[in-house]
């Protein structure tokens, strides 16, 4: 993880909510009852329980040993899964950004003493400090190595292809206790600039378009852009998860700017 990347993620962490998850033990609620420090509930004592969680006063007054039950913190595994389609190193920005977006996941995740693996999308599990070779499949969200259930999934993609992207978020955040859906875009993605006459070419398929980028083209472009973001954006909320549309830029930007303000993340 660059060190730019590292001081911007430290004060963060993810925003994860109050439901079942799996993990070890560590600073999340949980599904069980263990050893954090959120009163649960009360039961009968049992010869081997921590006399340390027994109800003395209760007893004093009743004559009956209860015991004192805590809510199990863990942390949880996080599966954090990245798209290495052509489209998400469109330009070194965006490359950059999409490594960017994926180390702070990993970080939190492991600074939680989460079990954290970080896949490609159509791939399998990418080694610390090896970085991906942008050039997968474009539609698949899905890894190899299967997702391991009620964890956390954190994803990014710029979901640019042709067609409802709801079923690729469907897909990953399937039996996951929570996903974050991060829509990557370069600025020229979001807002191409002006220009004459020009040719497009499509970075996964090679096919070629020539066109005028004048106003009404790029307003006809922008919003044709919104209505796919909304999709993402309704079918991770179908799916449960949270949604978040990041433009490539410095890491303290993207987080403060983009993952704040959804919710994605909270100081930590």
């Amino acid at each position: 993880m660059r060190p730019e990347t590292a001081l911007a993620a430290e004060v963060f962490r993810l925003r994860v909510p109050r439901r079942t998850l799996q993990g070890r033990i560590g600073d999340r609620a949980g599904r069980g009852i263990g050893s954090s420090i959120e009163f649960e509930d009360w039961r009968d004592y049992q010869p081997g329980d921590d006399l340390r969680h027994v109800d003395w006063r209760g007893y004093a007054r009743t004559d009956v040993l209860k015991v004192r039950l805590y809510r199990e913190e863990v942390a949880p595994v996080l599966d954090v899964v990245l798209d290495v389609s052509r489209s998400m190193a469109v330009t070194p920005r965006k490359a950059r950004a999409a490594l960017d977006l994926a180390a702070a996941a990993a970080f939190w995740g492991r600074r939680d003493g989460g079990v954290v693996r970080t896949l490609t999308a159509g791939g399998g599990v990418s080694l610390d400090g090896t970085e991906p070779t942008f050039d997968g499949a474009d539609t698949d969200l899905l890894p190899r190595v299967p997702l391991r259930p009620r964890g956390l999934r954190f994803v990014v993609s710029d979901f640019l292809w042709e067609g409802d992207p709801g079923a690729a978020v469907r897909a990953v955040g399937t039996r996951a206790s929570h996903v974050f859906v991060v829509q990557l875009l370069d600025p020229d993605e979001v807002d191409p600039p002006a220009g004459g006459a020009c040719t497009l070419v499509d970075v996964e398929t090679g096919a070629r378009t020539d066109l005028v980028l004048d106003a009404g083209a790029r307003a006809a472009y922008r919003a044709r852009l919104e209505r796919h973001t909304a999709a993402v954006r309704e079918a991770t909320r179908r799916a449960g998860g949270t949604f978040a549309r990041v433009v490539a830029a410095q890491p303290d930007t993207m987080l403060r700017r983009d993952l704040l303000a959804a919710d994605v993340i909270e100081p930590a």
